[in-house]
């Protein structure tokens, strides 16, 4: 049918294993990220989860609950050249971006283990 959406195959890779209930909970955290230089957001989190070792659920509920509160942001105001911020709170930090509508979206969570 030529109506028919594409399937992105990192989203089916993404949910791969996971049951109906963590699948609609993968796809209400994916509304919280911009795909950045990847594909889809799917592959963005499916790459940032591997690489940093973490469970791709794990993952987007790590960096869900990121706290920002006495989160150390930087620039403190606004946002880098390249669009960006970065909020650090221990030893954890969120890399976020504005999309074309004004709304920060989540580029990559992580931990520095120092």
């Amino acid at each position: 049918m030529p109506d028919e959406l594409p399937i992105d195959p990192f989203l089916a890779q993404l949910c791969e294993g996971y049951t109906e209930a963590e699948v609609a909970e993968i796809k209400q955290y994916m509304a919280e990220w911009d795909s950045s230089t990847y594909i889809s957001v799917a592959q963005s989190i499916l790459d940032n989860a591997s690489r940093k070792e973490f469970d791709p659920l794990k993952y987007l509920r790590k960096a869900h609950n990121f706290n920002k509160k006495r989160a150390i942001r930087v620039p403190k105001t606004g946002y880098r050249q390249d669009g960006s911020s970065v909020d650090r709170k221990g030893n954890e930090y969120l890399i976020v971006r504005t999309d074309n509508f004004g709304t920060e979206k989540i580029v990559t969570y992580g931990v520095n283990d120092d």
